[in-house]
């Protein structure tokens, strides 16, 4: 029944083509096909960030304001707790971006997964009702239960305990807190900040260059200590962006990123690039909509970002039934990727072939889009195969 609803909502809302979609399934093995040539990995990067992203500009102030320590012993004397309030400006009026992160008590210099999140901060900071953050966990109100039931229990909040118990430490940031993640407000902020027109960032970089900006500053810090982007969905592909800009970022762990992320756009299965600029003009460059309709004009595709990550770690996370997300597209951009980058190495045979140890690593599970138990357990096989931290709890 909850199903049935759940579907009946979505089509409501106007989102039947994921509905469709939903009770197909990715092919493990589909036939090898090839994108847009790459013969010079660097000047196909470029095109596509002409064509979909956007010129990637670096905020102009990334200026620490404040840094408080709100716990030194949370989750059963696990993780230090900090907050950390920068004043963030690409050229507009100054705003404070809020950064928490936590630290293994046992292992202060811990890598870190730098995650950009769905939700506020205090909602992901939290055991039940109880955070060592101040006011109320925000809310999808009587959806969230919804939500979290076809999403995934770790759609808000991660496992926090198993990856502190890992030898993680983990930052969260809500990106929409700088700009909008709303077409209309969205695109009102970033004509504001770099002006109205055509060939100017989406949201997607911007939010990845929160990420990027935070990196530098810890490696500031800390030069030895591995960074880690993390995101599921459309922050999946901020931690692609991130990645490929970043220096200070080491690797990605990019979770059904789809469409402007890992998967292929010139030929390809569910969610396209139409589709995208219908409901989230906000994310993409104005200019992607030259290629709405004729996606095979695109200069470039997905497995120029890959190569452009290149040689740090990428994982590449996949459900076969989230077709919309297509786990197809994002293993023939990684095959290509790997093909032209002498970097990288990508040894799956199928989707689910899971290769933690290779530079590419994709991972496909049975289900949909969201973020279950299993995700997880895959993105810290992924990580200790690559950064390599000790357990501290048994």
């Amino acid at each position: 029944m909850l199903f049935t609803l759940f579907l009946g909502i979505v089509i409501a809302l106007g989102f039947s083509a994921p509905a469709r979609v939903i009770f197909k399934q990715a092919d493990l093995t589909p036939p090898f096909s090839a994108p847009a040539k790459m013969e010079n990995p660097a000047a196909s990067f470029a095109s596509l960030e002409r064509a979909i992203y956007g010129p990637f500009t670096s905020p102009q102030i990334f200026a620490l304001k404040t840094k408080e320590t709100l716990s030194s012993n949370w989750l059963d004397g696990r993780a230090k707790v900090e907050r950390r309030e920068y004043s963030v400006s690409h050229g507009q009026a100054p705003q404070r971006v809020e950064f928490i992160i936590l630290t293994p008590v046992a292992n202060p210099n811990a890598p870190l997964i730098l995650s950009q999140n769905f939700s506020s901060n205090r909602s992901i900071i939290s055991k039940g009702q109880t955070s060592p953050m101040a006011g109320e966990a925000r809310s999808m109100g009587p959806l969230g239960g919804i939500f979290a039931y076809f999403f995934g229990r770790y759609i808000v909040r991660p496992p926090l305990e198993d990856i502190l118990d890992n030898g993680y430490g983990f930052i969260t940031v809500h990106p929409p807190d700088y700009v909008a993640d709303r077409s209309k407000r969205g695109t009102e902020q970033l004509n504001l900040i770099f002006g109205d027109r055509r060939d100017r960032p989406g949201a997607l970089t911007v939010w990845a260059s929160l990420t990027t900006a935070l990196a530098e500053d810890l490696k500031a810090e800390q030069p030895d200590r591995a960074l880690i982007a993390y995101g599921h969905s459309r922050y999946g592909k901020t931690a692609l962006l991130a990645a490929a800009y970043g220096p200070s970022v080491d690797g990605a762990i990019a979770h059904q990123s789809g469409t402007a992320g890992a998967s292929l756009m010139r030929d390809k299965q569910g969610e396209s690039l139409k589709n995208i600029l219908r409901s989230y003009p906000h994310w993409l460059t104005p200019m992607a909509a030259d290629y709405s309709s004729h996606p095979k004009s695109l200069p470039s595709d997905a497995h120029a970002l890959l190569a452009a990550i290149s040689p740090k770690p990428i994982f590449l996370g996949n459900a076969r039934r989230d077709v919309w997300s297509d786990p197809e597209g994002a293993y023939q951009a990684a095959r290509w990727a790997a093909a032209h980058t002498p970097e990288q190495f990508f040894s799956a045979t199928r989707l689910d072939d899971f290769k933690p140890t290779d530079n590419i690593t994709i991972w496909t599970r049975p289900g949909t889009h969201g973020v279950v138990k299993e995700d997880w357990s895959a993105f810290l096989e992924f990580l200790n195969a690559h950064f390599q931290p000790a357990r501290f709890h048994d």
